[in-house]
């Protein structure tokens, strides 16, 4: 069994209103950005570009 969108706004009315009554929120309120992913990766690219650059520059070194 699987979904079937809805091909005219009173099907989508439908759903939305069968959603409110299951207790579902059909527009759940935005969620706050976390900082924390950012840093993240942020952290994983200089990481990423200083070991990239030990490695360039040891090869002129030997």
């Amino acid at each position: 069994m699987g979904f079937k969108e809805p091909q005219t706004i009173e099907e989508d009315l439908e759903l939305i209103s069968k959603a409110i009554e299951m207790g579902i929120d059909p527009f759940p309120p935005k969620r706050e950005k976390r900082k924390w992913g950012r840093i993240a990766l942020a952290s994983f690219m200089v990481i990423l570009v200083v070991s990239w650059t030990s490695q360039f520059l040891m090869r002129f070194l030997e």
